[in-house]
């Protein structure tokens, strides 16, 4: 397969017997590896609790049980240690897991309700139907013919549900719902979706599925992804590392069947070196864009580090792997204190990832720019140290739910936070508007003008330790042209200086203000020469010379901020700004 064109199709040449769905990825650690050492004692756990359970204990009663000690146990875990050990006990465990998991759901519909796997517009469907789908493949000859017919049947009518929202039904009873992103291949919900079509479509062998894939499914997926160069997602950085999701079901569906999906588009291998450069110097965050629910601070975690071994073994071999086994060799995810773990997962949900681990020889990277053009944002560092300044800047499609209102939006970091997003500093994590962002406010009649769902476009040259990027922001405010017609911005970053210089320029209408904003951690204090010091960064004003300066505390703007300031300048009937940021030596 080579990148690029519509999906060329495939023919499939499956196994002639059971089990259908490759575990063979996880073989890569080997057993006598700490990694499967972590994984077996959780495991153990978790089949000596089941074996515990009273006889009439429920779905939730295991689950209860189960997260006393191994919290968001999956019974795909008792099958990969099966997998690898042929223990029968393992896969017991599964099977009871799931034999209790579908009695439970079968007792919401004969109740007139939707199953636990229906909530949330079926965000959790890959979860509940992979454990399903896998035990099914691999207990199939200790299943009895009833119960494979009822967990065929379950499978089936959820998969249904999914792709068919308006004719949805549980039993008897019609359950339409919304449709939310069956047909978004860029959305975080649709990785799920397809993951639970994948999955079942290979333990239960129903052609209908494989079709159905084909020919609706993998050909939107490609073309979307092939719209992305540079990698990364239009969700931004927090809900973009659901690509771990999308990376894992490339992977399940290649060792499954032999089709490569993500050696369609350069995707999966360019979002290894986005990662790469979304890392800040330090190596314990990430470029906080767009929602950051999990954690409104963006630190590493499980989740970047399962991004990005799974893109690696995607990309095994390549130069891009390469960076990728750098980046998980030296990129510690936070242990929930002030401390970091490397080399490995932190929480025990994550373990079998660590088994796909090894194998590639790490390399250092080189490149000081990264753009990804497809999502719109780049970024730029002054080298590869611990002590390096780092840019990154947003510029280009807005179109995602999880996306925010930040056009424009910069953030510049040198041994901690210069100037960021004070969204990091939320409670929530998700507060999505203009007024938190280092962009142009623009208020017409008391209100802030927001942004609207376009295309921004910005243009790039990287020269001599210069890096300069020039955007047309002016699409951003497309839907409100008469209040603000127009917006370029430009940055000027000097690698040896370790400064940005940013260059305003707009058209407004009557009455229109224009607030210059800078969100930043600590504290700002005007000095006697205009200047402005916030903690390692100093703010100088050029153009206007002296515009009037304003403060704000976070916490006193609102409850939902536990931290950070904001920096407005202002000057009537300004129509640009030029401003100067400094980090310190």
């Amino acid at each position: 397969m080579t990148p690029g064109g519509a999906y060329p199709g495939y023919t499939y040449h499956l196994p002639a017997a059971r089990p259908f769905v490759s575990l063979a990825d996880y073989d890569v650690a080997g057993v006598g590896s700490a990694a499967f050492q972590r994984l077996k004692g959780q495991v153990d756990t978790a089949v000596a609790v089941t074996a515990g359970l009273a006889a009439g204990a429920t779905y939730d009663d295991l689950v209860n049980a189960l997260n006393r000690s191994n919290y968001g146990y999956s019974a795909l875990d008792s099958v990969v240690m099966y997998h690898l050990t042929l223990d029968p006990a393992y896969l017991q465990q599964a099977l009871r897991m799931v034999r209790l998991y579908v009695a439970a759901e079968n007792q919401r519909i004969a109740a007139n309700q939707n199953p636990m796997i229906a909530g949330d517009s079926y965000l959790e469907v890959g979860h509940y139907l992979e454990q399903l789908a896998l035990t099914y493949d691999y207990g199939y000859a200790l299943l009895t013919p009833e119960e494979r017919t009822a967990w065929a049947a379950f499978a089936e009518q959820t998969l249904t549900n999914v792709w068919n929202p308006s004719t949805a039904r549980w039993g008897s009873r019609s359950a339409p719902w919304s449709g939310w992103s069956i047909d978004d291949p860029g959305n975080n919900y649709h990785f799920s979706f397809l993951k639970a079509t994948q999955q079942w479509a290979l333990a239960s062998q129903n052609s209908a599925w494989f079709t159905f894939l084909q020919t609706r499914k993998f050909g939107p997926l490609v073309t979307y992804y092939q719209a992305l160069p540079g990698g990364g997602s239009r969700e931004g950085t927090g809900y973009g590392t659901a690509h771990k999701n999308l990376f894992e079901n490339h992977r399940a569906w290649k060792a499954s069947t032999g089709e490569d999906l993500s050696a369609l588009t350069p995707h999966t291998r360019d979002s290894i070196d986005y990662w790469l450069h979304a890392t800040v110097p330090t190596r314990e965050y990430y470029a906080p864009i767009g929602d950051q629910a999990r954690s409104s601070i963006p630190l590493m975690f499980d989740y970047q580090r399962h991004l990005m071994q799974e893109a690696m073994r995607l990309s095994f071999g390549t130069a891009q792997a390469a960076r990728a086994a750098w980046w998980l060799n030296h990129v510690g995810v936070s242990d929930g204190g002030s401390g970091f773990v490397y080399g490995r997962m932190r929480y025990n949900y994550n373990f079998r990832y660590d088994l796909m681990a090894g194998g590639q020889a790490e390399q250092a990277p080189t490149a000081l720019l990264h753009d990804a053009a497809g999502v719109g944002v780049i970024f730029a560092r002054s080298d590869w140290t611990t002590t390096a300044s780092w840019l990154a800047m947003v510029a280009g499609p807005y179109d995602q739910s999880h996306a925010h209102q930040e056009q424009g939006g910069f953030t510049f970091f040198k041994g901690g936070w210069l100037a960021v997003t004070n969204n990091i500093w939320s409670r929530s994590g998700i507060n999505q508007g203009v007024d938190l962002h280092n962009v142009i406010r623009f208020i017409a009649s008391g209100a802030t003008v927001p942004q609207n769902v376009a295309v921004s476009s910005r243009t790039y040259s990287d020269t001599a330790g210069v890096v300069q990027i020039d955007a047309d922001l002016s699409p951003a405010y497309s839907r409100r042209s008469s209040q603000v017609s127009s917006w370029r911005r430009s940055l000027t970053y000097r690698r040896a200086l370790h400064q940005v210089q940013v260059r305003d320029t707009f058209t407004v209408a009557a009455g229109v203000q224009a607030v210059w904003q800078l969100q930043v951690p600590v504290a700002p204090v005007v000095q006697s020469d205009g200047t402005i010091v916030a903690g390692a960064l100093r703010i100088l004003p050029v153009t206007p010379a002296a515009p009037a300066i304003v403060t704000r505390a976070m916490t006193s703007v609102s409850s939902e901020f536990s931290a950070g300031y904001r920096i407005e300048l202002t000057s009537p009937g300004a129509t640009e700004f030029v401003v100067t940021l400094q980090a310190a030596p």
